[in-house]
């Protein structure tokens, strides 16, 4: 890291630590502050709601406490009931026919009241305003639940059918001597407490849920939310983490799958789960621009000590960087540096060696440049001899086998095909016998040559051995191939042989082979070609065969 690096990160650390410390420290009381105040309100809204809805229950239960007193003087009911708790039960449908009808002229007064029941000590139904009245399980011993508290008040519940929620109050009926002859089962619909759940005035910020004990919303302070959500179903994850955690600060989704925080009270008595909560944006929304001005303020100091120390370390830094410069210079090769000496302490003493070595050096790159002129040439023949035939000037086998390997891998990855090339010159043996070897090699430097004339840039041509030569044709079928071969036998049938002063017929057998998927090796396709090769010499020698490549079966489908 350089100097000046250094300088502007400790300036920006020195900033910033202390900053954010202090930021991070700050953010965390005003959270806390935030999560206790928030908690407060919402258990005083919780709390509210809660005593709210007792107070209403009371209200409903006195209610239908005085209905069952009004209408337990009835003779018809009095009847309907002492028949109905005879040991063979015999009320009549006319009986039963009054006692519905009179149920009704009743029900007709009452506005919140959804179903009026009477059942017998059994709990079995005689009688109801409605023609399929609700199924209200009273407990076991609920004559003496009666007997002890008057009345017996069954856990609200959200109803489908009613799509509303419900509280049944289950009143005992007594006959003339205070025996219990049945229960008046009064259904009330909720949604008469609904706007009561909240003091739009004096009530803290937030909204009220009221679920019953499976976790249906039964009512809400924001009748918006029940329109606006197609299921009353809280989700049971969230319903654990209230359960689990009641009274305490909790961040979820709402039940418009909106962020918010809120907490629950769980009512034991009526098996009912009160929810208060708030929009989590409205929550922090305060402290979250509070936090990107924080942030702001920061960046802004940030900016200005960054500028600061820029300055105090161009002062520092600037007498050093001439001589950096000037050595960067000389290491990109440039020896035509000269400093100016103005100093006399410790850095114009640098100055003055550093020229001296610039001298030294400029001498020194002179000898070297020589030098390694003379090795790049050696180096570049040395390079050509090492891939090339001496003879021919084509490749040797070294980069022959390279060639192949890399073609391999072409025709593996793409699958366009190549053809490859193995030519044999007729009779070669009888040149060198009759002729010479200074005429037999002066006919394969021959060959050679109309060879690489045949080619295209592309392709690659080699001396495999001897007599024999092998091209590659890139991206090539056989057919293309067949006549590239042609043209290459045709051009070198007379061979003017300049050690003897006379023209040559010479005759050339050529084997073609086309790549197929089969060539996994060097060795399998230059067996291949060599065959190819050996059939057009066993069929009388110039000439060309080639292999048809093996046609593509195609699969059947079941």
């Amino acid at each position: 890291m350089k100097i000046k690096s250094k300088i502007i990160v400790f300036s920006i650390l020195a900033t910033l630590i202390p900053a954010v410390g202090l930021g991070i420290l700050s953010f965390q009381q005003n959270d806390a502050m935030i999560n206790e105040n928030v908690t407060r309100e919402l258990r005083a809204l919780a709390n509210y709601a809660g005593r709210e809805s007792d107070l209403w229950i009371k209200e409903q239960a006195l209610v239908a406490r005085d209905l069952a007193t009004s209408i337990s003087t009835s003779k018809i009911l009095i009847e309907g009931l002492s028949l109905e708790n005879q040991p063979q039960k015999n009320t009549s449908k006319a009986q039963q026919g009054a006692l519905e009808l009179y149920l009704k002229s009743v029900h007709r007064r009452l506005e919140d009241v959804l179903e009026l029941t009477v059942v017998d000590v059994e709990g079995g139904i005689v009688a109801s305003n409605v023609a399929s009245p609700l199924s209200v399980t009273l407990s076991q011993n609920w004559p003496e639940d009666a007997s002890i508290q008057g009345d017996v008040v069954i856990s609200p519940e959200w109803n489908e059918n009613y799509a509303t929620a419900i509280l049944s109050v289950s009143v005992p009926i007594l006959s003339i001597d205070d025996y219990i002859l049945g229960a008046l089962i009064v259904t009330f619909d909720m949604r008469g407490i609904q706007s009561g759940l909240k003091d739009k005035v004096k009530s803290p910020l937030g909204e009220v849920l009221l679920l019953d004990k499976a976790g249906n919303i039964m009512l809400a302070s924001d009748i918006g939310i029940l329109k606006t959500n197609e299921s009353r179903l809280l989700d049971p994850d969230v319903m654990k983490l209230l359960k689990d955690n009641p009274g305490e600060y909790e961040i979820f989704l709402g039940p418009q799958q909106e962020k918010v925080v809120g907490l629950a009270y769980e009512s034991e008595k009526l098996s009912v789960t009160i929810i208060a909560f708030r929009s989590y944006e409205s929550v922090y929304s305060a402290w979250e621009q509070q936090r990107n001005l924080f942030a702001g303020l920061i960046s802004i100091i940030i900016f200005l000590v960054t500028a600061i120390a820029l300055r105090m370390s161009h002062a520092i830094v600037a007498p050093l960087q001439k001589l950096i410069n000037a050595t960067e210079k000389i290491v990109e090769g440039d020896l035509n540096v000269e400093l100016i000496n103005s100093q006399r302490d410790e850095v114009g003493q640098l100055t003055q060696r550093f020229n001296q070595m610039t001298d030294k050096l400029r001498q020194n790159q002179i000898e070297i440049t020589a030098a390694s002129d003379a090795m790049q040439k050696k180096n570049h023949l040395l390079e050509t001899l090492s891939v090339t035939d001496s003879l021919t000037g084509l490749y040797n086998r070294n980069k022959l086998n390279v060639i192949i390997s890399d073609q391999l891998a072409r025709y593996e990855r793409n699958k366009r095909p190549f053809a490859v090339l193995m030519i044999d010159v007729d009779h070669f043996k009888t040149f060198n016998d009759n002729l010479g070897h200074v005429a037999g090699d002066e006919v394969i430097a021959a060959v050679a040559k109309k060879i690489s004339q045949s080619i295209r840039n592309v392709d690659f041509a080699a001396r495999y051995g001897g007599d024999e030569f092998i091209i590659i044709l890139t991206e090539t079928a056989v057919n293309e191939a067949m006549k590239t071969a042609e043209r290459i036998r045709a051009q070198v049938a007379n061979v003017h042989c300049s050690s003897l002063n006379k023209t040559l017929r010479v005759t050339l057998s050529i084997g073609i082979i086309q790549s197929e998927p089969e060539d996994i090796s060097l060795t399998t396709l230059l067996a291949r070609v060599d065959s190819a090769l050996y059939q057009a010499k066993r069929s009388g020698r110039n000439q060309v065969h080639c292999v048809a490549p093996i046609p593509k079966v195609k699969q059947q489908h079941s």
